[in-house]
């Protein structure tokens, strides 16, 4: 019984807007909003948290869009806490209740993180003017209970801009990109539209990505003519590639071209589609991490 009633205090005082000890919500004097990236590779809105850190929205390109909000605090997370996430009225509106968006947990010395639905529900409460608040007992504060809210002041007009950012986000990511085989015609050194088609896509998202370390450009023949005629082909075949991504924009010096010629086949040469296959250009795109 007892333990039923200690229950039943907390999640009255996680409902009670006035319960935490301390609250770290930026005023009317100090709510900011901003993009700090802006690409279409990444479109990020920050906002300052007076005393205790910084929060953002975070979203990539990808075939499928997907929210991300990071919580990033000045002090580690000392110990995996379960939070409760609620939408919370202003002070101004009165009479309006608090809701529940939902459950999360801050884990171990990670910031904290909300993805999916969550997300998109907490940018929908501070466009209604509601402060998205986390709630959970703070090991800094003598397990007791401390709230972190996201004040909705200022937020609209980095919102528009942020939604503008997502629009023209690309429809890949650099998983789609990393890795890409373009085919030639027997004897031929030129791209075909397929090719010019793979490297202009490839060429939007690396042009836009500062972690992107090197290019790695491979060239490679059929057996059919002399081996130092297809060692020949297999270099022209790479350095046309390396020249259509350095007119794309991208720095000359990070793309790597080897010629192969007849090395490293991966077909039988003794049919025309096993030779087809062995004249490639392979490109790997290495990427920091970060």
């Amino acid at each position: 019984m007892m333990k039923i009633q200690t229950i039943t205090i907390l999640f009255l005082s996680i409902s009670s807007v006035d319960a935490s000890n301390k609250d770290y919500t930026a005023n009317i004097d100090n709510s900011l909003w901003y993009i700090s990236n802006s690409t279409p590779i990444q479109c990020t809105l920050e906002h300052p948290i007076p005393r205790y850190g910084q929060a953002h929205f975070e979203v990539k390109a990808s075939k499928k869009i997907n929210l991300d909000f990071i919580l990033n605090s000045k002090k580690a997370m000392p110990k995996t806490r379960q939070v409760t996430l609620k939408s919370v009225p202003p002070m101004w509106r009165p009479g309006i209740a608090a809701s529940t968006i939902g459950e999360v947990k801050f884990h171990q010395q990670f910031d904290g993180y909300v993805t999916r639905e969550n997300a998109w529900q907490m940018l929908s409460e501070l466009e209604d003017g509601k402060y998205p608040t986390f709630y959970y007992h703070d090991w800094y504060n003598n397990n007791q209970i401390t709230s972190i809210g996201l004040s909705s002041i200022n937020f609209r007009e980095s919102y528009d801009e942020f939604n503008n950012c997502i629009s023209q986000l690309l429809p890949y990511n650099f998983d789609d990109i990393a890795y890409s085989i373009l085919k030639y015609n027997k004897n031929g050194v030129k791209l075909t539209a397929f090719s010019k088609k793979r490297l202009k896509m490839i060429g939007d998202y690396i042009k836009h990505d500062e972690n992107i370390s090197v290019i790695l450009v491979s060239g490679y023949s059929d057996s059919y003519g002399s081996q130092y005629r297809n060692l020949e082909l297999s270099e022209q075949r790479a350095t046309s590639v390396k020249e259509y991504l350095a007119q794309l924009g991208f720095e000359d010096e990070k793309i790597q071209v080897t010629g192969y010629g007849e090395k490293h086949h991966v077909a039988d040469n003794r049919d025309v589609l096993g030779r087809m296959q062995n004249r490639r250009v392979v490109i790997s795109i290495e990427r920091e991490d970060i």
